[in-house]
């Protein structure tokens, strides 16, 4: 097994641990945030926003945001639930309805997090380097949704 799949095997069964953990659903998901973002130097930011009423909402994240809160439709965030799907875009600087948190920020990746068949949320990642997210490091992102959900759902209050 490669060095890269040995990580991403480890990183999914921490993952996997703290979500099966009695920790509070902040605790678990901040863990799991911060396990994904250190796992990958060139992933700059790394955050869950929380589908609550309609609205993405900030939760656990590595770092401050400008954006609590992201209208559907608004930004790659609001993007990929209007579309239901997946967003990698190389560089934001390209994307007409970019949601700027840093001047830095050049690509960004948006996972959907989805709780019996519906999005309670969302990995959000963003790198200061152009096409910085892969297909990989998009089914690596989709695994782990799929072991959060139910946290995130929790959280989310859905």
């Amino acid at each position: 097994m490669g060095e890269r799949a040995t990580l991403e095997r480890d990183l999914r069964t921490e993952a996997e641990g703290l979500v099966a953990s009695d920790g509070p659903d902040e605790e678990v998901l901040d863990g799991v945030v911060r396990l994904v973002h250190e796992a990958h130097p060139s992933w700059d930011w790394s955050g869950i926003y929380l589908m609550k009423d309609g609205v993405l909402v900030l939760g656990p994240k590595t770092a401050p945001a400008d954006h609590d809160r992201i209208e559907v439709g608004e930004g790659v965030c609001g993007t990929a639930v209007s579309e239901d799907r997946n967003q990698v875009v190389e560089d934001v600087r390209e994307v007409e309805n970019y949601l700027a948190c840093s001047i830095h920020t050049r690509s960004e990746i948006v996972v959907l997090i989805r709780h019996e068949g519906v999005i309670v949320g969302q990995f959000d990642i963003d790198s200061d380097t152009v096409g910085a997210f892969t297909a990989r490091d998009e089914a690596l992102l989709e695994e782990l949704a799929a072991v959060v959900a139910p946290r995130v759902a929790s959280l989310a209050g859905s």
